[in-house]
């Protein structure tokens, strides 16, 4: 006997997890493009040509990186969220669809915040494109929350609240760093920075971590 087809509102997890595995390989991959570096026929003579231009594309470099370890970040607890869960029904797919809309953006704002270092509305674009990402995870938690039948049965409800308050880390940076560019600070995308030390005590003291939860 063949196997009983799925209900038309459950998706295998497996089919959505590799398009979203795909996406974030593919925009890491584009970041490397934000790097702007001059033709060489502009560079003419010059004594120290390369040294000139890895001066000018700094801002390009660390932008590069501060995106590409978001993005790192961002797939990892993707991971995370897919190994607990059973299978996706039609409103959590639209929730993962619509943050890899967002997630396919950063390579350009990367890019704007990169190449308008001085400009606060370009890094403000790039810290709202984090915010978006960032609260589209805070709701999907929230939502497995309020729907357990998605998830396995050994994600207990400390475990939910822990990871529930862990998607607000970037929404948090994100608005500081909004904060930042709106009092004319430039370089407050390297706000997100912070995220590596917070993940790394939220880890550190985690109650749940030792836990079969």
């Amino acid at each position: 006997m063949s196997p009983e087809p799925l209900p038309p509102h459950i998706i295998q997890k497996e089919r959505i997890g590799n398009v979203i595995d795909a996406i974030y390989a593919f925009s890491m991959t584009l970041l490397v493009t934000t790097i702007s570096v001059p033709p060489k026929y502009t560079q003419g003579n010059a004594s120290a040509p390369v040294y000139s231009i890895m001066t000018n594309v700094l801002p390009d470099l660390l932008h590069y990186f501060i995106a590409f370890i978001i993005l790192a970040t961002f797939w990892y607890f993707e991971h995370q969220r897919f190994r607990h869960l059973t299978h996706l029904d039609r409103p959590l797919l639209l929730l993962n669809i619509a943050s890899l809309a967002f997630v396919c953006l950063i390579p350009f704002t990367t890019d704007i915040a990169g190449d308008y270092p001085f400009d606060t509305f370009g890094a403000m674009l790039f810290e709202l494109n984090i915010l978006i990402i960032g609260m589209i995870a805070f709701v999907q938690w929230v939502y497995l929350r309020d729907h357990p039948a998605l998830l396995q049965a050994s994600m207990g409800p400390a475990s939910i609240r822990r990871e529930i308050s862990w998607a607000l880390v970037f929404p948090v940076l994100a608005l500081a760093g909004i904060g930042l560019a709106a009092l004319k600070i430039s370089g407050s995308p390297a706000v997100f920075l912070v995220a590596l030390v917070i993940m790394g005590v939220l880890f550190w003291n985690d109650p749940v971590k030792n836990r079969g939860e």
